[in-house]
């Protein structure tokens, strides 16, 4: 049904070349992704090398390793082995302390035949697991992260001119990296922190460079804050996959949520993660959305790709430039904002209620 958009994205995002390893990944969350993974499996196996897929049992939360299984697939069964005999896999897995690079030599080490491409499209996202940051830091895996993913979004937020959400993307990035401060006003929202010596990252759908990844749908450019300097307050109309009962508001101080106003059932959620993850509760990324086809605020996948908002999230950021280790990590997309970035000297109206300033 999906063969020729499925060969799109190998072909234009993902550049797959005849000689690669593809490894596929989901879970069982939603019943169609069984069936979306016999298309990519199908499609992949005309064009790949070779083709692997794993369907896995539902974790249940965004930002959690995938389980072991996964990980014998990708590095194969000795590498595992070694790092469990190690006492090593259960802190990866727990996101617990433990040394990278000692986890890092073993898989090097003991891996076995590591994929060229993985496309990972799981209900609930690996973006900000070590297991994507191994694979494209440190094995020069190509990555598509697709969390929500719903077959729909071929017709829309995918079927883009993807060199120009690249060169918006990247222009973007580049304004975050030079800044040292953001400044936010919206509708029931206005919050400050710092980005200063924080990398931007462009979202530009096209994975073509060894280490390259990002969410397909693509299209934002994000950073992740002083984990310490956030300071006001944000309102949020949606959750991750649907519209809330009533809106509500974040308060943040010293960096993290010091309080949460409002009576949607998300709320108690919330609550129930911060007391099983005290460091949930901290900034972790601040995003633009670069992409004009996406339109769908109820699915945060896509939601946080439209072109003129902004996204905060809370939770882990380790994997892309900052500090924080937790199993959690969830964007909160904010409309019509006004968005003030500066560093020493200078500053820059980046977004005016909505509109793009570049």
């Amino acid at each position: 049904m999906f063969e020729r958009h499925i060969e799109r994205l190998y072909l234009i995002n993902m550049n797959l070349q005849p000689s690669e390893g593809l490894l596929l990944i989901t879970d069982d969350t939603k019943d169609y992704l069984a069936d979306l993974l016999l298309e990519f499996y199908s499609v992949g196996s005309g064009l790949a090398k070779w083709v692997k897929k794993v369907c896995y049992s539902s974790l249940g939360g965004h930002g959690k390793e995938p389980p072991e299984e996964v990980w014998r697939v990708t590095f194969g069964d000795k590498a595992v082995d070694v790092l469990k005999e190690a006492g090593l896999f259960e802190k990866v897995l727990n996101k617990e302390n433990y040394l990278e690079e000692e986890v890092v030599n073993i898989l090097r080490s003991y891996a076995e035949e590591v994929p060229n491409v993985v496309v990972a499209f799981p209900y609930y996202s690996t973006t900000h697991t070590f297991y994507r940051k191994v694979l494209t830091k440190y094995f020069g895996v190509r990555y598509a992260s697709m969390p929500l993913f719903e077959p729909d979004m071929f017709y829309g937020p995918m079927d883009v001119d993807w060199v120009e959400v690249s060169k918006v993307s990247e222009e973007v990035a580049d304004i975050l990296t030079e800044g040292e401060w953001v400044d936010i006003k919206a509708e029931g929202t206005k919050l400050e922190f710092s980005i200063k010596g924080r990398q931007g990252v462009p979202d530009t759908g096209l994975f073509h460079k060894p280490g390259d990844y990002g969410n397909l749908p693509a299209g934002e450019s994000f950073i992740a804050p002083l984990e310490d300097s956030a300071f006001g307050i944000i309102t949020i109309l949606y959750g991750p996959d649907r519209k809330l009962d009533e809106p509500i508001t974040f308060k943040f101080k010293d960096g993290a949520v010091d309080s949460i106003e409002g009576f949607d059932p998300y709320v108690h959620y919330l609550e129930e993660v911060f007391k099983k993850h005290e460091k949930a509760r901290f900034i972790a990324e601040f995003g633009v959305g670069t992409n004009p086809k996406a339109k769908n605020p109820e699915n945060i996948l896509e939601c946080e790709k439209i072109k003129g908002t902004i996204h905060i999230a809370i939770g882990d950021n380790h994997t892309f430039g900052g500090t924080n280790k937790v199993p959690f990590h969830t964007d909160y997309v904010i409309f019509e904002p006004t968005v003030l970035i500066g560093g020493r000297g200078w500053q820059k109206l980046l977004l005016e209620k909505g509109r793009l300033k570049i």
